[in-house]
């Protein structure tokens, strides 16, 4: 019966959705007039995925786009996937399961071989020792132009805790190219207050769900990304629709990590957008917040700096 309400549901739920976020977003629109596309030609990029899934999820157009432009892609997968959904597989088969996935992905697109460090899925912890330390030697080792994490404003417990091992990883490097350093939104989206760049998704967004497709054991549609990905749009002027990012200066950043993600229980304040009966919820719950925080970060974000600059503020060395 309940799957039958959400078929007849289905239809006139994604009207109010994109009647209700698409006017607002229209109405918003000039807040962001200041976006900037993402320029990742050429570049190596590295980023960090809490879930296998969420770098396709949060980044699956960007990353194509990437590697059709001759540059590289490398993700870090930090918990084992053990706790998805499944009504068949035992945790253990479904972490492998996941790794799997993953592997198959990343070689079908042509990205660098990926690292899993095996969190418990469902408990990261921002202080994990292991994890900050695997984080701290493929920075060191990959030497990447820019490195992409999961914004800390985000209803997973798992994935806010990315930017504290991030952050933490950091302040463990000697040395190290200069970089930069955006978040990536997954299932709340980044508002219009902390967005600062976007990835035009114009004729990707069917590589984007190809690449979701390798991910068979996730359940979950995930309608709602693509749908949001498509508002998205509104606000990057482009027809197909976009991914948002946000370019951040480590400094600032962390002051507004420690401040409000104290026991990493911000998650507590957002709704997940994992559902297109939920997007509406997912995008507006919490929203003061992000506006509260948006100003804890500079608008301009500059790249981290190698050791010799540290002095003047701008890298956790």
């Amino acid at each position: 019966m309940k799957d039958i309400l959400k078929k007849l549901l289905a239809k006139p739920v994604k009207i109010i959705n994109n009647m209700v976020l698409g006017l607002y977003l229209h109405f918003v629109k000039a807040r962001a007039k200041g976006i900037k596309e993402i320029d990742i030609a050429g570049k190596k990029l590295l980023i960090l995925a809490p879930h296998q899934d969420d770098e396709i999820l949060g980044c699956g157009c960007l990353i194509k786009k990437a590697l059709e432009s001759k540059g590289t892609v490398k993700c870090i997968y930090m918990t084992d996937g053990s706790q998805s959904v499944s009504y068949e597989l035992t945790p253990d088969a479904m972490k492998e399961m996941r790794k799997l996935e993953a592997m198959r992905l990343a070689e079908n697109m042509g990205m660098e071989e990926p690292l899993f460090i095996g969190c418990p899925d469902g408990s990261l912890k921002p202080d994990d020792e292991k994890a900050i330390k695997d984080v701290a030697k493929t920075i060191d080792d990959y030497k990447p132009d820019a490195v992409f994490v999961p914004y800390f404003l985000d209803g997973h417990s798992d994935h806010t805790a990315v930017s504290g091992i991030y952050l933490a990883s950091m302040k463990m490097l000697k040395t190290h190219k200069e970089y930069d350093t955006y978040c990536y939104e997954i299932n709340s989206p980044i508002s219009v207050y902390g967005v600062s760049h976007y990835f035009d998704c114009d004729g990707y967004l069917k590589a984007k769900s190809d690449a979701m497709s390798f991910y068979s054991s996730q359940t979950m549609s995930f309608e709602s990304i693509f749908a949001m990905n498509r508002l998205n749009g509104i606000l990057a002027s482009s027809k197909e629709g976009a991914e948002l990012f946000k370019r951040i200066e480590l400094r600032t950043y962390e002051i507004a990590y420690n401040r409000y993600n104290k026991d990493n229980r911000i998650s507590s304040s957002f709704r997940q957008m994992y559902s297109i009966y939920f997007m509406i919820p997912a995008y507006f719950k919490g929203l003061k917040i992000k506006k509260e925080i948006a100003l804890f970060q500079n608008a301009g974000a500059d790249p981290v700096r190698r050791v010799e600059d540290s002095e003047k503020g701008a890298a956790l060395n």
